[in-house]
Formats: structure tokens, C-alpha cells, sequence
């Protein structure tokens, strides 16, 4: 029966996609076109070393910036520059209720920091207790709002890159390693 459902599932998931890059759907529809070439591109969804470093960047950049969409941005993106899909949208659940306050801490000590080189930060103190009201806790953090979002897209900017080139090099080093294995398998039989 687990087969049956299987095979019915994946039969059904290579006709829809067989429908959507239908050359007279591309043809008609920039739209189609778009959403072919970076969705139904098979290089997004298989883990190569340029789309899984490049997931993880897009990943990382985009779970340090503190915004409710931070999943359909990861998806857009990743699919812009056509990496790794879902290796992008679970590095957005990095940034859970548990992790939030320290990567909120950094980012406005970060955002504190460098735009008390070039202007000035905002005089009062950051809060440590929020009004119970929406519209409040918007009125006390309004001011605090710039200083978080600069340290959010320096500190992305900083962790992607390192994400990327820590997992290029790791995928490099561990191919190294299979190819030298496989050559002493091969000498040895």
C-alpha cells in the first residue's frame, strides 16, 4: 500500500512539473518562464557545492534579519540566485522563540556600534520590559527599529559569508578525501 502511495505520488509530482515546463506554457507566460528556470530547476532542490553554500548564505543572512516573512524571502531569494531551496528555508527556523533574544541583543549591539561611528544612535535605552499593548511596545521600539536592522544586515552580511566559504571548503575537503579513498580502494583490489 506504502508503494502504491509512493508511486502514485511521484508519478503525479513528474507530471506536474512535465505540465509546467511544457514548452508552449513557457512560451505563452514570461511568469511560467520565470518560475520554471529558478523553481523547477533540479540544481535548487539536489545539494551541489555551489547551491548548498549558497543556500546556507541565503539561509543565514535571512534568519538574522528579524522579520515575520522570513521564509518566503528565503525562497525568493534562494530561487534568484538559484541555490539550494530548501537548505535556505530550514536555516530560517535558526531564529526561534529560544534564539531570538541574544540574535536581537547582537543585532542592536552591532547596529549601536557601527552607526555611533558615522551618526548618532538613538539616546534612550533600549527596553527591558515591553507594554502588554502592540501599539505601545511599536512606540517604544520605533526609535531602536533602524539601529536593530542595520546590525541585522551587518552581522547577515558577516555570518553568510563565513557560512559560504566554511561550507564550500568543507564540501572540498570531504570530496578530497572520498576521491583519495576510492584511489587507495582501487590500488588495493
Amino acid at each position: 500500500m506504502l508503494t502504491m502511495a509512493r508511486g502514485w505520488f511521484r508519478r503525479s509530482v513528474f507530471k506536474t512539473i512535465r505540465f509546467l515546463k511544457h514548452p508552449r506554457k513557457l512560451r505563452r507566460s514570461p511568469g511560467m518562464r520565470w518560475f520554471a528556470r529558478h523553481f523547477l530547476d533540479k540544481r535548487v532542490w539536489k545539494p551541489t557545492q555551489h547551491t548548498l553554500s549558497g543556500g546556507m548564505a541565503v539561509g543565514m543572512f535571512i534568519t538574522l534579519q528579524l522579520l515575520p516573512i522570513q521564509t518566503p524571502a528565503a525562497i525568493i531569494l534562494s530561487a534568484i540566485f538559484r541555490v539550494n531551496i530548501p537548505i535556505a528555508i530550514a536555516l530560517c527556523w535558526v531564529s526561534n522563540p529560544v534564539t531570538v533574544p541574544f540574535m536581537a541583543w547582537l543585532e542592536y549591539a552591532i547596529g549601536k556600534w557601527f552607526l555611533a561611528l558615522y551618526t548618532t544612535v538613538p539616546a534612550t535605552p533600549f527596553p527591558t520590559h515591553l507594554p502588554d499593548s502592540i501599539v505601545e511596545a511599536w512606540v517604544v521600539l520605533k526609535e531602536h527599529a533602524p539601529v536593530m536592522l542595520v546590525g541585522g544586515i551587518l552581522l547577515g552580511a558577516l555570518v553568510s559569508l563565513v557560512s559560504y566559504i566554511a561550507t564550500w571548503s568543507t564540501w572540498e575537503v570531504t570530496s578530497r578525501i572520498d576521491m583519495a579513498k576510492k584511489l587507495r580502494e582501487a590500488k588495493t583490489v
